[in-house]
């Protein structure tokens, strides 16, 4: 961000130099919005690093081999995107930017602004369990056919390996949680475990991958159902009495 926010004042910076004023004017106003125009493409590229599930979501894959582990230092991460493109943002003169520019500033303005209230006021990270399920992610992977199988399903292996890592993470997290969203969180993962036993296994045996990197894929597969199934059984352990009483 640092890089991005860097050449943004640049830009300004050469903008601002020398002409005559009314022809200064009019380049200003083209300046910004063209300045405007490549930071857009550099958040874009920015916020898919921060948010690589929501990357593959949108059908852009470069990111799916990524598993973000939901802990503290994920979620300063975000706040820190967040603070560094609200500051880009001030940059620019919204008053000069086209109509389509001022309304893609509010709109990065709004979703930036959504980020650090979601953290710091929502937490819903703390209260809904349900927020913790990774199976749907991981079945569009298998049923996509945006590449071909054996990309796809080393790229499902690589995010799988952090799964154990992020459902410790979920339990850390999880606070006061309400009785309906423990009970969906239940329902949900448990539900989702065939993508892990099943689904994968079937598609694996379709690709020509060597005996002994099957077997690893097998492996990291079973230790992601046993973290699933973890979280689960931690789920029906816990007291959620008290939530119900004061709904």
């Amino acid at each position: 961000m640092k890089k991005i926010a860097f050449s943004i004042c640049v830009c300004i910076a050469l903008a601002s130099c020398g002409g005559d004023k009314s022809h200064d004017d009019s380049k200003h106003t083209q300046n910004q919005d063209a300045q405007f125009d490549h930071y857009k493409e550099n958040f874009v590229e920015e916020l898919w690093k921060v948010y690589p599930g929501w990357a593959s979501s949108q059908g852009y894959h470069k990111y799916d081999s990524v598993l973000v582990v939901p802990d503290e230092a994920s979620r300063q991460k975000e706040m820190a995107f967040a603070k560094a493109n609200l500051d880009s943002l001030k940059t620019y003169d919204l008053s000069s930017l086209s109509d389509n520019n001022k309304t893609d500033y509010h709109m990065i303005e709004n979703q930036l602004h959504a980020i650090g209230w979601s953290i710091t006021d929502l937490r819903s990270f703390e209260w809904n369990p349900s927020e913790y399920n990774v199976s749907g992610a991981f079945a569009e992977m298998l049923n996509g056919n945006y590449d071909s199988l054996d990309v796809r399903l080393r790229n499902f292996y690589l995010k799988m390996a952090n799964i154990p890592a992020y459902y410790e993470a979920a339990k850390k997290n999880i606070k006061n949680p309400t009785v309906e969203h423990t009970q969906l969180a239940i329902d949900q993962n448990l539900g989702g475990i065939s993508v892990f036993e099943t689904d994968f296994h079937e598609a694996l045996n379709k690709t020509k991958f060597g005996e002994h990197e099957k077997q690893a894929m097998e492996a990291t597969a079973k230790q992601a159902v046993d973290a699933i199934r973890s979280y689960a059984d931690w789920l029906k352990k816990l007291d959620t009495k008290h939530r119900a009483a004061s709904a």
